[in-house]
Formats: C-alpha cells, sequence, structure tokens
C-alpha cells in the first residue's frame, strides 16, 4: 500500500457471395433457354439433346462454383474474426469483460492510494481485467479480489461517446475503480481510484468524482473531479474541514512546507478551520485557509464581524504569516476553478 495507507468492435470482412451468386444464376438460366430456343429451330433432335446436355452441364459447373465460392467467404470470414482477438463478437469494452481485450496503463489519473498501483503496472503496458486484479493482489500481498466485477456505461463529458465503469471489490474493505475508455482503437486507463472504510468514492454517469474520507473525530476530507470527453482527468479541488481544534494547529502553506499555530487563548471548542486546494498531489499544493464559528451542535454561526482582524484565530494566522480567506473569497475561487477546468455543471 502506498502514500498512507494510504476496458475494437473490429469490423471482419463481409463477403456477401450468396446474394451475388443467386443473381448470377438466374441471369445465366436465362440466357441458356434463349440459346436452347435459337438451336432447335435448326437443328434434329440430337443436336437438341447434345445442347440440352451441355447446358445441364454448365449449369452444373456454375452452381458448384458459386458453392465453392460461398464456402471460401465463409472460411475469409471465420479467419478474419479469430484475428480480432475476441471483439468480434462486440465491442471493446464488450470484449475486455470477457477477458479478450486488454486496456492500457497510462499511470496519469492514477489517484490510488490503499493500493501501490505505481508497483503493480508499468505505464505504457496494456492488461486484462484478471491481469489487472492479479497485479494489484500481488503487489499488495494481503487482498484477494473477488470474482464479481461491475461494470457499467458512463458518458464523460456528456457527448453521446460511452466509456466503461469498472468496480472491482476485495475479500477485505478495499475496492478498485477505474474508467476505461476506447481511444483510436485502443482501450485506456483514465482514472483509477481504491476505497475503502475511511475512504469512500463515488464516480457518477456524467464522469464527474466525488471523494469523501475521515482523518478523525473532527476532521473530514471531500475532494472533486471529473474524467471529460477526451479521457483526461481533471481534479476540481478538495478541503479538509477540522471541527474544533487542539492546542495547535499545523497549517500547510506550499508543498510539504507547514507552520505550527499556538491556539493559546483561543476557544478552539468553537472554532472550525477548513484547507482548501487544487492539486491532486498534496507535495504541490497551495493551500487556501477559511475559519468559522460553531455552536454547540457544530452548526456554522460566523458572522460579518468574525473576519475582522481583531479575531482571535485571525490574528494566529497572521502572526504565522498565512493569509485567510472568507466564505465569499472562497466561493468566487471555487466558481472561477470551475469555469477554468469547465466542472460539469458549471455556472
Amino acid at each position: 500500500m502506498k502514500k498512507s495507507i494510504v476496458t475494437g468492435l473490429v469490423c471482419a470482412l463481409a463477403i456477401t457471395a450468396a446474394g451475388c451468386g443467386e443473381s448470377a444464376e438466374g441471369n445465366n438460366s436465362d440466357l441458356v433457354v434463349e440459346k436452347i430456343g435459337e438451336d432447335a429451330a435448326g437443328s434434329d433432335n440430337n443436336a437438341g439433346e447434345q445442347s440440352g446436355e451441355k447446358t445441364e452441364e454448365g449449369a452444373a459447373g456454375n452452381k458448384e462454383a458459386q458453392s465453392e465460392s460461398k464456402e471460401k467467404a465463409a472460411d475469409a470470414n471465420a479467419e478474419s474474426a479469430e484475428n480480432t482477438d475476441g471483439a468480434a463478437e462486440g465491442n471493446l469494452y464488450e470484449a475486455f469483460q470477457k477477458g479478450t481485450a486488454k486496456a492500457k496503463y497510462r499511470g496519469t489519473g492514477d489517484m490510488a492510494a490503499y493500493f501501490d498501483t505505481a508497483s503493480a503496472f508499468e505505464a505504457g503496458q496494456s492488461f486484462t481485467m484478471d491481469e489487472i486484479l492479479k497485479a494489484l493482489e500481488g503487489a499488495d500481498g494481503t487482498v484477494k479480489f473477488l470474482s464479481d466485477v461491475k461494470y457499467s456505461n458512463i458518458d464523460c463529458g456528456q457527448d453521446g461517446v460511452p466509456e466503461l465503469l469498472v468496480e472491482a471489490s476485495s475479500d477485505g474493505e478495499a475496492s478498485f475503480l477505474m474508467i476505461i475508455k476506447e481511444i483510436d482503437g485502443e482501450l485506456v486507463i483514465c482514472y483509477d481510484q481504491d476505497s475503502w472504510s475511511r475512504s469512500s468514492v463515488t464516480v457518477n454517469s456524467n464522469g464527474t468524482i466525488e471523494g469523501s474520507g475521515s482523518g478523525g473525530a473532527a476532521v473530514h476530507v471531500v475532494d472533486y473531479a471529473f474524467v471529460d470527453g477526451k479521457g483526461d482527468y481533471n481534479y476540481y479541488y478538495g478541503c479538509e474541514e477540522t471541527l474544533t481544534l487542539s492546542e495547535e494547529l499545523y497549517a500547510y502553506m506550499e508543498g510539504e512546507d507547514y507552520a505550527v499555530i499556538p491556539m493559546t487563548g483561543v476557544d478552539v471548542d468553537h472554532y472550525g478551520v477548513r484547507d482548501y486546494y487544487f492539486e491532486a498531489d498534496y507535495t504541490k499544493r497551495t493551500h487556501y485557509y477559511e475559519y468559522f464559528r460553531i455552536d454547540d451542535s457544530y452548526n456554522d454561526v460566523t458572522t460579518e464581524a468574525d473576519y475582522d482582524d481583531s479575531n482571535e484565530l485571525k490574528q494566529r494566522f497572521d502572526d504565522a504569516g498565512i493569509k485567510t480567506y472568507t466564505k465569499a473569497d472562497i466561493d468566487k475561487m471555487l466558481k472561477d476553478r470551475a469555469a477554468k477546468i469547465a466542472y460539469p455543471g458549471a455556472k
């Protein structure tokens, strides 16, 4: 486990010799009848019989040639079907589900944390579903996936072109999700992520992705992303919310740099802090902090006055050299971010 625990229809050549054969046979028969009539007007019975015999032989030969042509066409179709790696029975997504097609791991859109996908797969290599699960099991060493893999079609980008959503559950708490898209005649894994008891993931029919996790009784994390119509993974934003504070607040600034903010003199039981970021990689994040007041039932009761420079919690952030933002500031950031990356449903 890494970090901190941390799916063508290949068209077979359609040779419709049967239809062409029947048409040719009918035309030849009419011509033979006309020829027999002409010969009978100026010849004896013997000549007529010989002509009839030759006609029958010609017709028989024609039928035999047509039959042979049909057999060759059938053989060609069968051979073409065999060369499609099983995909001729349906499209690539269906072939992937049957285990006869592979999907390429690009390494982009890889959000797995429970499973060590970087060790299990090499970027640029393609795998069947069975190979994917076996590789994950081998890299983890403690889980076994169940045979009941779930497949469903979704429409990333709402462009009418389907993608394949895959969800595999294990015998433990973890499951593994993927969005697979056909790109230029091959299947590509556009996104993968895992979920377990303290981290759940929902992939919606339009390709949007919603994650939710817990870092403790008072810490809740959410993030939002989507896969677009081109198959690209786009991270919208994440937020870590802490309800009630301890004696010290570890506030990250950029990347892995953080400051320790003392909470002495602050009513820690009636404050919360939200940390927003727009980067999926936690080592590259810029953090935007919003604090808020809560009542004894954890309801947000923040007023405009709480953003004044005199606010006791704001002063602590100021002393640490960390800027804080109001709810209106954050709302504008999220709206601008959604418009910039064309987040589905953004206004």
